[in-house]
């Protein structure tokens, strides 16, 4: 589908809008890394960091269905983090064929220092909008997921990242 305009209160066009979402997600991409140098620690690992200090704990299928990778991967990843001090592992008491992997004490100072520094320059920076801009920022941070149509992990049936593209244009 041709468009030159999007519809709405902007009215922007098309090359125009391309260039906000590559510009939004220039900025997610170098903030991120800036956090991933600053911490010295890989993106997938301040991940599951996240993940973990939102649960008392997780199988190790969760976490991979989490990550959107193998259990194997996830596993290696486990590993790793398990030698560094920060996750630990043990069997499920309710079903001896799980591992539950939690969040040890080192691992949740990694992620406070992570959240604190990602808090401190976002509301330092919000001090500089007026309210409207602030609330509109919330509001569209807070529907980002649903405006992108991003699955639930593990749950690919529905979302914008499991829509086919359309085929290159053919050259010849």
């Amino acid at each position: 589908m041709e468009w030159d305009r999007i519809p709405g209160i902007l009215e922007l066009t098309r090359e125009d809008f391309d260039q906000l979402l590559f510009e939004a997600m220039v900025a997610m991409y170098r903030f991120e890394r800036s956090k991933v140098s600053c911490f010295e620690l890989d993106y997938t690992t301040i991940y599951l960091l996240q993940f973990l200090r939102r649960r008392s704990s997780a199988r190790m299928k969760e976490v991979a269905r989490e990550m959107d990778i193998p259990v194997s991967t996830a596993t290696r990843l486990v590993d790793r983090l398990q030698a560094r001090g920060l996750v630990s592992r043990r069997r499920d008491t309710h079903d001896k064929r799980n591992i539950l992997v939690s969040l040890e004490p080192a691992g949740e100072r990694i992620v406070r220092r992570v959240e604190d520094h990602t808090h401190a320059i976002v509301t330092r920076n919000l001090g500089r909008f007026n309210a409207v801009e602030t609330e509109a920022f919330v509001r569209t941070a807070a529907g980002l997921k649903h405006l992108l149509r991003v699955p639930a992990a593990g749950d690919p049936d529905e979302g914008a990242l499991e829509e086919k593209a359309d085929p290159p244009p053919d050259e010849g």
